[in-house]
């Protein structure tokens, strides 16, 4: 008997010692298991709540809540209640149309400055989450990859999951050490209105247009944008069909079919656009989810390429 009592009390104390052993986060690295599950080709970039609220606290973990509200309101909506160790940014500091114009979706420097402020650097997985199924999420997905932060998950169902499962909000402010964030751009994930006007008619890869009917249409009004319709050659594929009224992502099989739909069967490069990138990262997103190797963002999007007179235009 007390043979038996001592071994188990050695397994007991190595296993023990085996998990103290291991480095800080890697009990942690579950992100994506239930997406996985769903057979999604790149689970890892979907984070389920069960995942995330499991690890709340966890240093590993940074938590970031966006807003479809423009600041101020964003940030009140933010400080009413958010996931718990969330911290907040304001989704238009993720894009700026002069860069998107040069190959970045926002200046470099000012990456840095905001990641490293929001406690990002290498070591860290980011769970986006926002209250606008995933739109804003993805964004952040989308710009943290391009500068080389490719450890990112958007949240399923984000906000709206999350509080109608029950899930505890919190009014507290987490207080986060900076950390260093280096930006490293990976000119593969993005596209300019130059190599877009080049290429156009090469019909190499597919185009997808994430904007709602009536712009593709060009039966829209944009006080912002000279012209109406779309590029030509563009498939319509409008963001918000790639999610459920519950505000969680479609089957891979539902979404797969809807990209099909679009002219981008497996395999075949895919460059995506919208208004001014934002919805069109949300649909980079959905294809980097299923699998897709080459995805690019036309990130100045239809603001650039409408308001550009030697820009052709199909309507």
């Amino acid at each position: 008997m007390r043979s038996e009592r001592s071994r188990r009390a050695s397994v007991a104390v190595v296993a023990v010692a085996l998990l103290l052993a291991w480095p800080a986060g890697v009990l942690a690295q579950c992100w994506g298991q239930e997406a996985a599950k769903e057979r999604f080709a790149n689970p890892r970039l979907l984070a389920e709540t069960k995942e995330v609220a499991d690890h709340v606290g966890d240093l590993q973990q940074r938590l970031v809540d966006l807003r479809l509200k423009a600041d101020p309101e964003g940030r009140e909506a933010y400080r009413k209640g958010h996931v718990p160790g969330a911290v907040y940014v304001a989704w238009r500091e993720l894009d700026d149309v002069p860069s998107n114009r040069q190959g970045f979706p926002m200046p470099p420097a000012k990456a840095e400055a905001l990641f490293s402020r929001l406690g990002i650097d290498g070591s860290v997985h980011v769970v986006a989450y926002d209250d606008a199924g995933g739109l804003l999420a993805a964004r952040l997905v989308y710009v943290l990859d391009f500068f080389g932060h490719t450890k990112a998950s958007v949240l399923n169902g984000g906000l709206t999951k999350w509080t109608k499962e029950g899930r505890a909000l919190t009014t507290d402010e987490p207080k986060v050490a900076p950390r260093k964030f280096v930006a490293r751009p990976n000119p593969d994930l993005i596209v300019t209105a130059d190599w877009l006007k080049k290429n156009l008619k090469e019909k190499s890869f597919a185009l997808v247009d994430s904007r709602s009917t009536a712009e593709y249409a060009g039966t829209n009004e944009d006080p912002d944008i000279k012209a109406k319709g779309h590029i030509p050659g563009a498939a319509h594929l409008d963001w918000a069909s790639t999610i459920t009224e519950e505000k969680t992502f479609k089957s891979p099989e539902e979404l797969k079919k809807l990209f099909a739909g679009a002219g981008a069967k497996p395999g075949t490069p895919v460059i995506t656009y919208c208004r001014t990138g934002v919805r069109s990262a949300h649909n980079w997103f959905v294809a980097k989810l299923l699998g897709y190797a080459d995805v690019k963002n036309y990130d100045g999007s239809w603001i650039d390429w409408g308001n550009d007179p030697t820009a052709p235009v199909e309507r």
